[in-house]
């Protein structure tokens, strides 16, 4: 018999959960960015494991297309991306470095799969075009649509900080009024957003449907 046991004064930890992608964003003060993703493409990626450096190697091949199967995330294969020599696979890495009249306005990115393209886009678009705050910007329920299923993916979950997101009733009936088929998702990618103070500024987006002065 064995008993397992944690006593008060023993260590403790707490280990996010983590699906393999994971993305930062970094600038300096000289204003120098960064903006990477990395991922090993599903868990444990390739299933090899680096015997001199112990790294887990990843498993981009499997981004290819192959004529006879449906891929992980269930989209029929694309035949401009099956395998050939000198070709990158499809990826939705969406690492972006804004800039203004040669000034850094911003470094964005994400993880989450084929969540990423359209969860970078809704970002930018909330802060440089409809002006939003930037944490704001990030937080603000976000929606997703792969084509296949033909089916709007909007968010309804708890983070782990506590706080529900989810899509308001009116932007519902917005996407309902024109055909939509929609559907709540217990989750969705995870974004980060560094935005630069600009040393000249400049004019960006609109801010609750009027020019920001």
């Amino acid at each position: 018999m064995s008993v397992n046991c944690l006593s008060p004064s023993m260590g403790r930890w707490s280990q996010l959960r983590d699906h393999g992608t994971s993305h930062f964003c970094i600038v300096d003060a000289d204003r120098n960015a960064v903006s990477m993703t990395t991922t090993v493409n599903y868990p444990f990626g390739a299933g090899i494991l680096s015997p001199s450096t112990g790294i887990v190697l990843n498993n981009e091949m499997g981004d290819f297309s192959i004529p006879s199967e449906i891929s992980p995330d269930k989209l029929p294969p694309a035949p401009a991306n099956f395998i050939k020599s000198y070709k990158r696979p499809l990826s939705s890495m969406t690492p972006v470095i804004v800039t203004k009249d040669n000034q850094l306005a911003g470094v964005i990115g994400g993880s989450g799969g084929m969540n990423i393209i359209p969860a970078v886009t809704q970002v930018f678009l909330n802060h440089f075009i409809l002006g939003m705050e930037p944490l704001a910007a990030v937080q603000n329920p976000r929606v997703y649509h792969k084509l296949i299923p033909n089916m709007v993916l909007y968010e309804n979950w708890t983070v782990i900080d506590g706080d529900h997101i989810e899509l308001t009733d009116e932007r519902k009936l917005f996407l309902e009024e024109r055909g939509h088929q929609l559907e709540a998702k217990a989750g969705g990618a995870i974004v980060q957003f560094v935005v630069q103070n600009l040393q000249n500024p400049i004019k960006i987006g609109r801010k609750i449907g009027k020019d920001i002065k």
